[in-house]
């Protein structure tokens, strides 16, 4: 399964808005979402996830969407279209097996609502009862536990548990609703990784003919490892259930191991766990399909594993489509050359969402005063402040003493910032006065 295109109606900070997520013929493998916050990158990456997740998985993950109405006297509608993959069961059509598929979740507030001839008077999430797809689509794809048709949420609090355990008894085959389960609980730990080591290591230790937990321990580790910073693998799992890490030469439990280090383990050991069990026969889930939602990417990374970590989740995971949240330029550069970027910005107190274009090809300093995120200046602003006094005195043809001494003074942090004092003929002095000129404009 992947993901065309999503619209939303009414929703939030949203009167109207459609974003693109692949063309008719092919997903976008990576997408990007920028902007500050405020601008609805979350919302966009929930809508997609009550989409998703079923019309009974939808109202367990949002049982009251409350404040999601911009305009509480009309419904809001979330749509999508998604894509049938080869491996995704089931057939619809007798003639011409169909692969596209567009449906509709309609919203309701607190105001008397009536959508389809029914009546709504709290908030909901309702279903499209005209759409005459849906039905089969509940049937056969958004099942509450089936195979194939993929896909998975993360939020930006992701996290391991803080307990040892050796047995939990929830590796059963989840509900398809819990895939995305953390863009809504704040609170809810990705415990799936742990557990689920533990347990093919307790399996492995009864039996070395368990081949299939050989196998599923192995794409676990792989997947991991393939993540992680050089210099850092999985090494073992110890008689009380504690998992270790080889961290540039130490050995670190997992309950030791830092923010960034978690999130990442967290992320990655749910999302094989789940590939496994949405695709059982899989000869490597690692290369099934689907779309994988993350909400803040960047959060808790290293500015060196920012740069690589989209790159990583490419490779590791081929043929998921990504569609992420981040405030980093290092993500939004290392996602890729066919990556797709989107600019979330207000104006005249509503929302647009703008393509952004090459992004891949650019240093931080350039995204950062690009249009994907709008800053005029990489520096603090009392550096700034210093930098723009120089320009402007250097300008002026004659100084008085007190120009003269103002201008010395603010020299030391020009060679700072530059390496070296900036002359009429350097790069950073045009650069300067061309943003002079687009500032006054």
């Amino acid at each position: 399964m992947w993901v065309e295109e999503i619209t939303l109606e009414n929703i939030k900070c949203f009167e109207k808005q459609s974003i693109r997520l692949g063309s008719s013929k092919a997903k976008y493998p990576w997408i990007t979402f920028l902007g500050e916050n405020g601008t609805g990158k979350s919302t966009i990456l929930q809508a997609l996830s009550l989409l998703l997740s079923g019309p009974e998985g939808a109202k367990q993950l949002l049982t009251r969407p409350e404040g999601w109405l911009k305009n509480e006297v009309i419904p809001g509608k979330i749509s999508v279209k998604i894509h049938k993959n080869d491996h995704d069961p089931s057939t619809y059509g007798e003639k011409k097996e169909r692969k596209q598929f567009s449906y509709t979740f309609y919203v309701t507030g607190n105001q008397k609502l009536t959508i389809n001839n029914k009546v709504f008077t709290e908030p909901v999430i309702a279903e499209d009862t005209n759409n005459r797809i849906l039905p089969w689509l509940r049937e056969n794809a958004l099942l509450p536990k089936g195979k194939g048709w993929f896909g998975a949420g993360y939020g930006a609090f992701r996290r391991l548990t803080r307990e040892n355990r050796i047995l939990v008894p929830s590796l059963q085959t989840p509900l398809r609703y819990t895939n995305f389960f953390t863009q809504f609980r704040e609170d809810q730990a990705l415990e799936a990784f742990e557990t689920w080591m533990v347990y093919l290591d307790y399996r492995i230790s009864k039996s070395q003919n368990d081949l299939l937990a050989q196998k599923q321990k192995a794409w676990g580790i792989k997947a991991i490892n393939s993540l992680l910073p050089e210099g850092n693998k999985f090494d073992s799992i110890d008689g009380d259930g504690r998992i270790w890490f080889e961290v540039q030469g130490s050995k670190v439990s997992t309950i030791a191991l830092s923010d960034g280090f978690r999130s990442i383990l967290a992320l990655a050991g749910d999302l094989i766990w789940r590939l496994i069990e949405a695709f059982p026969e899989s000869t490597n889930p690692l290369f099934e399909e689907g779309t994988v939602l993350i909400d803040e990417l960047d959060i808790h990374l290293h500015p060196t594993w920012q740069r690589s970590i989209a790159t990583l989740l490419r490779k590791t995971f081929p043929n998921i489509q990504f569609i992420m949240a981040t405030h980093s330029p290092l993500i939004t550069a290392g996602a890729g050359e066919d990556a797709v970027t989107y600019r979330f910005h207000r104006e005249n107190n509503t929302v647009k969402i703008d393509r952004i274009n090459n992004i891949h090809a650019w240093n931080v300093d350039k995204i950062l005063q690009s249009e994907a995120f709008g800053l005029v200046s990489t520096f603090s602003p009392e550096t700034q402040e210093k930098i723009d006094t120089y320009y402007t005195l250097k300008k002026k043809k004659h100084l008085n003493n007190d120009e003269e001494n103002e201008l010395q003074t603010t020299i030391p942090f020009v060679k700072e910032a530059f390496a070296e004092l900036p002359n009429e003929n350097s790069l950073d002095y045009k650069i300067q006065e061309f943003l002079d000129e687009q500032l006054s404009g």
